[in-house]
C-alpha cells in the first residue's frame, strides 16, 4: 500500500511540474511580422493599413521593434521607416504595449553601421561593374517579389525569407568579412532581445517587427529555440484571411 501510495505521489508531482524537465517549456506565442519602411507606399498588398490591422489582429501584449533605445524614447525614426511615425508609434501611445527596442544602442549601432558603410564604399570603388550588377539585380529581385506580392501572407513567406536571404549572403561573400560580421552581430543582438522580452513576459504573445531582408535569419535563429513557440506568420496570415 505505501508503494502505491509513494507512486502515486511521485506521479502527481511530476504531472504538476513545468514540462521544462524532460521536455522545453514553451513560451506564449512569438509572432516574426515583416515590414517594408517605404516600400509600404507601393506595395498595395501591404500598406500601412494592412500593417496597422495585423498588429490589432494579433492583439500582443509586447512589441519589440528594430529601433534603437534612443529612437524609442524621442518617438523619431531614420525617415525611411514610415511604418513607425504612421503606425506603430501611434498604436503605442493608445494600447498600453510594453515595448523593447531590438536594434542596438551606441556604441555597437555605430561601430557596426560605420563598418558596413566603409565596407560597401571599398567594395564599390573596387569592382564598380559588380557593385553596379548588384545594385540592378536587387532591383529586379523587388519588382519580382512585387508582383508574387498578392497578400501580406507573400510578404511574409518563405518564397520571399529565401529571396533575400540569398541576397543578402550574395551582398556579404562580395563585400567580405566585415559585411558579414556586422550583419551576423546585428541579427544576434536583435534575437537574444526577443528572448530576453520572451522570457520576461512569460504566457504573454509578443510580437516582433522586423525589416523584411532580416526576417530570413532572425526567424531561423529564434526558430532553433525550444523554449519559443514561433507561430508560423505566413500560416496564420492565411487562417485569418489577412
Amino acid at each position: 500500500m505505501r508503494a502505491r501510495f509513494m507512486a502515486f505521489l511521485v506521479t502527481a508531482i511530476w504531472l504538476m511540474l513545468p514540462q521544462s524537465i524532460g521536455g522545453a517549456t514553451k513560451s506564449g506565442e512569438l509572432f516574426v511580422l515583416a515590414t517594408l519602411y517605404g516600400r509600404h507606399k507601393t506595395v498595395t498588398a501591404y500598406d500601412l493599413p494592412a500593417l496597422r490591422k495585423i498588429i490589432l489582429a494579433i492583439n500582443p501584449d509586447v512589441l519589440v521593434l528594430d529601433v534603437t533605445p534612443m529612437e524609442l524614447k524621442e518617438g523619431k525614426v531614420w525617415p525611411g521607416k514610415i511604418e513607425y511615425t504612421e503606425v506603430v508609434f501611434p498604436l503605442i501611445k493608445d494600447g498600453g504595449y510594453r515595448v523593447y527596442p531590438a536594434e542596438p544602442d551606441e556604441p555597437m549601432f555605430s561601430e557596426i553601421v560605420n563598418a558596413t558603410i566603409e565596407a560597401i564604399r571599398k567594395f564599390e570603388a573596387a569592382t564598380p561593374e559588380t557593385a553596379t550588377a548588384m545594385k540592378q539585380f536587387t532591383v529586379s529581385a523587388y519588382d519580382a517579389l512585387k508582383s508574387y506580392w498578392k497578400t501580406p501572407a507573400e510578404v511574409n513567406s518563405q518564397v520571399t525569407d529565401r529571396v533575400l536571404h540569398g541576397k543578402k549572403t550574395l551582398e556579404a561573400q562580395l563585400q567580405g568579412i566585415v559585411r558579414a560580421d556586422g550583419q551576423k552581430r546585428w541579427d544576434q543582438h536583435t534575437v537574444d532581445v526577443t528572448r530576453r522580452a520572451v522570457k520576461e513576459n512569460q504566457g504573454k504573445r509578443v510580437l516582433i517587427l522586423v525589416g523584411i531582408e532580416n526576417c530570413y535569419s532572425i526567424r531561423e535563429l529564434l526558430g532553433r529555440d525550444p523554449q519559443i513557440n514561433l507561430v508560423n506568420m505566413e500560416r496564420w496570415l492565411r487562417d485569418k484571411g489577412l
